[in-house]
């Protein structure tokens, strides 16, 4: 075996086959991916990785001597190249007609390895040379040549590893190169090449051998260049694609990335207009940052199983902004996979459907309303006829009585069917709608009048009373008992709900509509208390019936109005009644 005595040639050809595995793998992983041009793309790859394979074998042997000119055949070459390429075809399709697996792997690596030998081989015999066949050198060769072919494969097309990685190609490309030029190199010694001659052979031959190398080259480039601008047209319309995604999401959801343990990463301008947090207070935080207390532990903990799953979840959840509002979305949540099958990023694309609620709420409670009031119609005035001739009776025998303890009992009686004849005038309230008669009202004095009112009851459970408006007159269409009725309703539960003191505040707020206000720093409710707030019968106070807040639920109703509750457990109430705005003249 003759020493490389061109080494500048020898590291062409290597750094030639290195461009060309490195196109060879840009055009299968495109094959992956494209829709259309499948066939080019695979045909491309298999032109470049055989090109690679024939330049190592063809320059290899001209780096030791120059004399195999002389004696190389055009066919043989023909022939060299047209085995690899049959050999890389076989390879290359097997890896892709179906899913890849260990066995494919192996097959490829099998056949990359016959392809290399093959070209070696066949040049060998082009140039007419004693080859000296080393069954061990030629067994060392073949098995050091499928196992680098293998790791390779592996790297690029079975590891768990995402192609983003940078250096992937680069390696995987580097690991062929290895196996073609080491399989050369010990094939090498099997064979003597002659050595008389060369000077002039090299002299005869420098123009070919320039020509040789620079088509080489331009069918190397030429694949790299179609490679690369393939690429970058698929990066250019996906990015196109991409920008397009992002404006429409953009525009009509609010739409936030986190990573794989629900770290807020980024968001887009509708979720800090929704939630009042600018980016810099979002990005790095949870979404615990917007906690409402609404949803149980147990809806989140199934929330995260379903997404930590791999299983996209959607649902409807109840956020609370910076600034203490509450708000609604529909949320859907993405889980990102990587080659393990684990999460490693969410995308949470949410919709704003606070409205939606509060009309579906709305509906929920004029049902009941109407259930309610369906009822009373029936049976208020059937009940007042007994109740006026108990109380006629039991007041005539509490005039008689002179026994203390009798007298203590008809006392008890009289109270308990005034009680009862407050329930039938709720009753009554709510089976007829149109008990209210609207006029123009300035509620600043009802709400002075309320509060007066409340006032000693306030001083006794240790509660401050507050009012708050910068205006002294808001018109508003009303029926005044009415709204004060409502009034008195709500300031009273605020105070029941601090047995041990606080403070309560009312505010009157002027915009699109009049807001009225009543906020306690009390016990405050449960998710489950809250959703049946206004529900027939049900009271969280120990003495209460149920109706006081379905009664003035329906009194603002007929004001064509709504009443809004927003709670926390431990920090309190707020009523919000929202009215109408009527423009003063």
């Amino acid at each position: 075996m003759s020493e490389i005595t061109n080494p500048i040639l020898m590291f062409i050809a290597i750094i030639l086959t290195i461009i060309a595995s490195f196109t060879a793998f840009d055009l299968l992983l495109l094959v992956k991916t494209a829709r259309q041009n499948k066939l080019f793309l695979f045909l491309g790859s298999v032109f470049s990785l055989a090109t690679g394979i024939w330049i190592t074998s063809f320059f290899g042997l001209l780096a030791r001597n120059m004399n195999v000119l002389q004696s190389y055949h055009l066919s043989m070459v023909v022939l060299s190249w047209s085995v690899g390429w049959v050999l890389t075809a076989v390879a290359l399709y097997v890896l892709h007609v179906q899913q890849t697996t260990k066995l494919r792997i192996a097959l490829m690596s099998l056949f990359m390895t016959a392809a290399v030998l093959a070209v070696h081989l066949i040049s060998l015999r082009g140039i007419q040379v004693h080859i000296n066949y080393n069954v061990l050198i030629f067994l060392v060769s073949a098995l050091l040549t499928f196992t680098t072919f293998s790791l390779s494969f592996w790297l690029l097309f079975y590891a768990k590893l995402p192609y983003q990685h940078i250096w992937l190609k680069p390696l995987s490309a580097s690991f062929v190169t290895a196996a073609i030029t080491e399989s050369h190199i010990l094939l090498m010694h099997t064979v003597i090449l002659p050595e008389n001659g060369e000077q002039f052979i090299m002299e005869m031959n420098a123009d070919l051998l320039l020509y040789l190398m620079l088509v080489a080259s331009l069918i190397i480039l030429g694949s790299l260049v179609v490679s690369t601008t393939l690429i970058s047209k698929r990066l250019s319309t996906s990015d196109s694609n991409l920008q397009d995604i992002k404006l429409a999401l953009d525009q009509s959801s609010i739409v936030a990335f986190t990573d794989r343990k629900g770290i807020i990463t980024s968001v887009n301008d509708k979720f800090c207009e929704i939630s009042k947090y600018s980016k810099e207070e979002l990005v790095g935080q949870d979404h615990r940052i917007l906690s409402s207390g609404y949803h149980s532990k147990e809806f989140f903990q199934d929330m995260w199983k379903t997404i930590g799953s791999g299983q996209v979840w959607k649902g409807e959840i109840r956020n609370r902004a910076k600034d203490g509002t509450y708000y609604w979305v529909e949320t859907t949540i993405v889980p990102f996979m990587n080659r393990k099958g684990k999460p490693y990023q969410y995308l949470a694309i949410r919709n704003d459907i606070t409205e939606r609620k509060k009309a579906e709420e709305q509906i929920r409670r004029q049902d009941k309303l109407a259930a309610v009031g369906q009822m009373a119609a029936g049976i208020a005035h059937e009940i007042r006829n007994p109740l006026t001739s108990m109380k006629g009776y039991a007041e005539f025998l509490q005039l008689d009585e002179e026994d203390e303890e009798r007298r203590e009992y008809l006392s008890i009686i009289l109270d308990e069917v005034e009680r009862i004849n407050e329930i039938v005038e709720d009753f009554l309230v709510l089976a007829k709608p149109k008990a209210v008669q609207l006029t123009k009202q300035n509620i600043i004095p009802i709400i002075h009048e309320v509060l007066t009112l409340m006032e000693m009851q306030a001083e006794h459970k240790g509660v401050e009373l507050h009012f708050v408006c910068e205006q002294t007159q808001v018109i508003a269409q009303c029926d005044r008992t009415r709204l004060k009725q409502v009034l008195l309703n709500l300031v009273k539960n605020g105070l029941e709900a601090m047995p041990n003191g606080g403070d309560l505040y009312v505010r009157v707020q002027e915009a699109e509509t009049i807001c009225i206000s009543i906020q306690d720093t009390g016990i405050g409710m449960t998710a489950e208390q809250l959703q049946h707030i206004g529900d027939p019968f049900f009271t969280t106070k120990k003495n209460g019936n149920g109706l006081g807040l379905m009664v003035s639920f329906k009194i603002i109703e007929n004001h064509h109005g709504r009443i809004t509750v927003t709670s926390e457990r431990g920090k309190g109430t707020t009523f919000q009644i929202i009215l109408p705005l009527e423009r003063s003249k």
